[in-house]
C-alpha cells in the first residue's frame, strides 16, 4: 500500500491481483487492472502522476493519471 504524494489517494495492491484505489484510505473509488498471478508491489512516482505494479508472474503495469477527468487509465 501507498498513499499518492501529497495526497490521501490510498493505492493497495493485493496477491488476489487487484490494484483498488481508496479514497481517504476508506472508500474504493477505482479499481484498476488485474494481474492472473496477483501483485507482489507498487509505487507512485514522485510527482503522484504515475502509479506502477509489479505482478507476481512479471507483469509491470503502469497506470497515468487522466487529466481531464477523474482517476487512472492504463
Amino acid at each position: 500500500m501507498a498513499f499518492q504524494p501529497q495526497s490521501t489517494l490510498l493505492a493497495s495492491a493485493s496477491e488476489d491481483g487487484w490494484v483498488c484505489l481508496w479514497q481517504k484510505a476508506t472508500q474504493a473509488t477505482q479499481i484498476l487492472e488485474e494481474a492472473s498471478s496477483g501483485f507482489s508491489t507498487l509505487a507512485w512516482s514522485p510527482q503522484g502522476k504515475y502509479l506502477a505494479a509489479g505482478g507476481c508472474g512479471g507483469e509491470l503495469l503502469v497506470w497515468v493519471k487522466v487529466m481531464t477527468g477523474k482517476g487512472f487509465g492504463g
